[in-house]
């Protein structure tokens, strides 16, 4: 499917699996703009997309400032003509540990870097899709762990299931505007976010892999093709939690 004449914005999109999914809208000829934290990451990822042949900005901020997402999906619309689809990938993890050992500060981080950064993305992406048209989608980035939790992982779980929970509310919200809206799930991953896991506490990270029926992890490939599906192909889906898991959540 040629996705000339379209654009992406993708939130924590300059590595991993955001920028996994960017390249594989800029393949397909889409203009992506990236939303990240680190400046030099950010240039990296746009130099990588722009060997597509396609445009590329980037906005440097954090994901939870709502003045910032709503002026880079303006700056969106302005650069491209518009904005056709959203992934909203930004996500934090947790330290492994028994609820009862988990700090309301610990909390905050989790649903702000999960749940309150999905929904200040979406907030202002959807006025800027329905703007350019009918037939726009979103996809958001939960977990695997979203849909089966996992022990000592109690409020990143709960984090993710806020995020299905919150993709299929607004779903449901922008169904007749042809607005579909759904979020992927994957299990461990080469992604930035279970390889800082593996890093910062290898014995949780060892088990998490090995609960995959399919034997390894996954590539943060296989979820950004999932994401594409999603966005593009998917046309009569909405509300989908989309497992990309290796048969983790069954």
């Amino acid at each position: 499917m040629s996705l000339h004449g379209k654009s992406l914005f993708v939130t924590g999109g300059n590595a991993g699996i955001g920028l996994a999914t960017a390249l594989e809208f800029a393949a397909r000829g889409a203009d992506i703009a990236i939303y990240a934290r680190r400046a030099d990451k950010n240039e990296e990822a746009k130099q990588e997309i722009e060997k597509a042949g396609v445009r590329c900005i980037t906005f440097t901020a954090d994901a939870t400032d709502e003045a910032s997402i709503a002026g880079a999906v303006d700056e969106t619309v302005k650069t491209f003509g518009g904005l056709h689809y959203a992934f909203n990938n930004v996500g934090v993890s947790q330290r492994g540990t028994p609820v009862v050992d988990l700090s309301v500060d610990e909390y905050e981080y989790l649903m702000d870097g999960n749940v309150k950064s999905t929904f200040l993305a979406m907030k202002h992406e959807i006025p800027a899709i329905l703007a350019t048209g009918r037939g726009g989608a979103i996809c958001n980035n939960a977990s695997a762990s979203g849909i089966a939790p996992v022990a000592q992982q109690a409020l990143y779980g709960a984090a993710k299931f806020g995020v299905i929970g919150l993709t299929k509310a607004v779903a449901l919200e922008y169904a007749k505007d042809d607005l579909r809206v759904n979020v992927v799930c994957p299990g461990a991953t080469t992604g930035d976010m279970f390889l800082r896991f593996r890093e910062e506490f290898p014995e949780h990270a060892e088990k998490a892999a090995a609960a995959h029926p399919m034997a390894r992890i996954g590539l943060r490939e296989e979820v950004a093709r999932a994401v594409l599906f999603l966005c593009t192909g998917a046309t009569f889906t909405t509300g989908l939690a989309f497992t990309v898991d290796g048969g983790r959540s069954l």
